[in-house]
């Protein structure tokens, strides 16, 4: 055998296959687990330039994923004033106040992760309110679920009133019942708006927002990302990145739905690239979410009966995207969380020739579902692509869709149990991209014990789950002799492994095809690289 790069002596390695801890070290070269037993066999394969690290007991993981993800949003979002600890609209405006001191003098003042079911008025905020903090500096204030911003009147004149007419007319521009004036409220396409009119990223600062979020990942022990695409200049990013070799982290891109056209003419299919940057599935947005009450529904909400939310493309126009994309052999990432908009998704992946199974279509959030659409899920080989932390988040759900429905809100266990394969992520930066977060969530969700995953079956989800929705299984997401070398430590010992554990952890080094990517000083090394 080959020397090895790296040796790492004494892990309890933590298998969701097995579902058991083993205590093992392992000899890792060119990328990839070499060989795993006992310390004195494996250091066999060292020599002079083999790093050697000593990880004293400590529980390692197969590298952790992050199957749904916005990374470009969440570099931006870091630096942006942070909203997600306010609690009225006072806090809101002196957030932005504060933040308004470190920008120059043609910046836009963007703030983020705001929630309205947590601030004392239990309203959304207006155009009015950011007007008290500037009316000459354009203002746009993203709620957290990237559904829903707000604007002041600055912002709204560089939209343009003719836009904002055109955005009312179809709307996604809230206007005041009495008097027909913006209110600056924007919902779900609106917001593509808003973003075409902010100032815009050249390559090198989406650069530096993608190694911002890049460099969040991995401290949080993630190895591999499913990256959802915001344009062209965003690949750009990442491809510099990965041309200079300088890419830390594992990338499967999800393109934008205008990109279809571009992928069938270069010929490009899902799977193309290597194993750091792979071209993934085509990203649609069919609905909107739950806490802007746009998420579509087959029936109105409890908290607003005469709203089901919206669909922003209609059956005809859905089906025809989808009959292409399977055609050219690309797989399908629909965002859909109402039951209505999973309906639709379903009824169309049931029409597709041959089935959907083989491109293994993902279905985005799946948040409200049924008995009935599992099953449907299941019989079609459908992903289900969820995020567990929505479920502290959303703890309004009962309020917004009433105690029948929400039963079936976020129901990760039965999903599992009809057979549903399931891939976690975290929708960053709309939640936290920490999987640790997730992976509790999803065991520990008070409101429906039924729903619970364990452990094994929740880390699954970040390992295995996710290695299968971008059809890399048996290349990462477990430990094992030729698998890559990716691998998240934790600060807990075996006997910590535990719910009550897990919530004290935290990550002490991630390794992405067997190079040190962070830490966070701990590790004892006994021989330098």
């Amino acid at each position: 055998m080959p020397e090895a790069d790296l040796v790492i002596l004494n892990a309890y390695l933590a298998s969701p296959e097995k579902e058991e801890i083993l205590k093992c070290s392992m000899a890792i070269g060119d990328g990839r687990i070499i060989t795993m037993g006992p310390g004195e066999q494996v250091l066999k394969l060292s020599g002079p330039g083999t790093h050697i690290i000593d990880l004293e007991g400590r529980v390692a993981l197969p590298g952790l994923s992050d199957a749904h993800m916005h990374g470009l949003s969440l570099g931006r979002s870091l630096t942006w004033a942070d909203l997600s600890g306010a609690r009225s609209i006072a806090e809101i405006q002196e957030a932005l106040r504060k933040h308004e001191a470190s920008l120059g003098p043609s910046d836009w003042l963007i703030g983020f992760g705001w929630d309205h079911e947590l601030l004392k008025e239990r309203r959304l905020p207006n155009k009015h309110d950011l007007d008290a903090v500037s009316r000459t500096r354009p203002i746009a204030i993203f709620r957290k679920c990237w559904h829903l911003c707000v604007l002041n009147s600055a912002a709204l004149m560089a939209l343009g009133p003719e836009a904002v007419r055109e955005l009312a007319s179809t709307g996604e521009a809230l206007l005041e019942p009495k008097t027909g004036e913006p209110t600056g409220v924007l919902v779900e396409r609106a917001l593509e708006a808003v973003r075409e009119a902010m100032p815009k990223l050249d390559v090198e600062g989406a650069i530096r927002a993608a190694k911002l979020a890049m460099r969040e990942a991995l401290s949080k022990g993630l190895t591999c990302l499913h990256w959802i695409l915001e344009g062209p200049t965003d690949l750009a990013a990442l491809m510099a990145l990965w041309a200079s070799g300088d890419l830390p982290i594992r990338i499967y891109a999800l393109f934008p739905a205008e990109a279809l056209e571009h992928l069938i003419a270069l010929g490009l299919r899902t799977g193309f690239g290597d194993d750091m940057l792979r071209l993934g599935a085509l990203k649609l947005i069919l609905d909107g979410s739950l806490g802007a009450k746009t998420a579509y529904l087959r029936e109105p909400y409890a908290d607003d009966p005469g709203n089901r939310g919206m669909l922003l493309y209609s059956e005809r126009e859905l089906r025809d995207i989808a009959l292409k994309a399977h055609g050219a052999g690309v797989q399908l990432a629909i965002h859909a969380i109402g039951d209505g908009a999973v309906e639709l998704v379903l009824k169309v992946l049931s029409e597709l020739p041959g089935g959907p199974g083989g491109l293994r279509h993902r279905i985005e959030h799946a948040s409200v579902l049924s008995p009935g659409l599992i099953r449907a899920m299941a019989s079609l080989g459908v992903v289900a692509s969820v995020q567990p932390r929505f479920i502290v988040s959303d703890f309004w759900v009962e309020e917004r869709l009433g105690r029948e429905r929400a039963r079936w809100a976020y129901p990760l266990r039965s999903l599992l149990e009809a057979g549903v394969p399931l891939a976690a992520g975290s929708d960053a930066p709309v939640e936290p991209i920490d999987p640790l977060e997730g992976i509790l969530a999803a065991i520990g969700p008070p409101q429906r014990p039924e729903e619970r995953l364990s452990t094994w079956q929740a880390i699954k989800a970040y390992t295995l789950g996710a290695a299968f929705a971008s059809f890399q299984e048996g290349r990462y997401g477990s430990i094992r002799p030729g698998a890559l070398a990716d691998i998240t430590v934790l600060s807990c010992g075996p006997d910590e492994f535990t719910p009550e554990g897990l919530e004290e952890a935290r990550v002490e080094a991630t390794f992405v095809m067997g190079e040190l990517r962070f830490s966070r000083g701990g590790l004892l090394e006994l021989q330098g690289p």
